[in-house]
């Protein structure tokens, strides 16, 4: 049986990150792409890509 890498794992997450982007009709940002390319890597979790991410990118409002 052939098993998969932790890697392979990873590419395929972020292929699928990226093709929900493209199906919304969405251009991930120069910030995305580094931080996916990190996670192929292993070298960040896409939990940290998206916290840095939303940090950058979202408005927080107080009510």
């Amino acid at each position: 049986m052939k098993t998969i890498s932790k890697q392979v794992m990873r590419q395929k997450a972020v292929s699928n990150v990226l093709a929900s982007l493209r199906i919304e009709k969405l251009q991930p940002s120069d910030e995305v792409v580094r931080g996916m390319n990190a996670c192929v890597s292993g070298k960040e979790t896409t939990a940290n890509v998206r916290q840095r991410v939303m940090r950058q990118h979202v408005t927080l409002r107080s009510v």
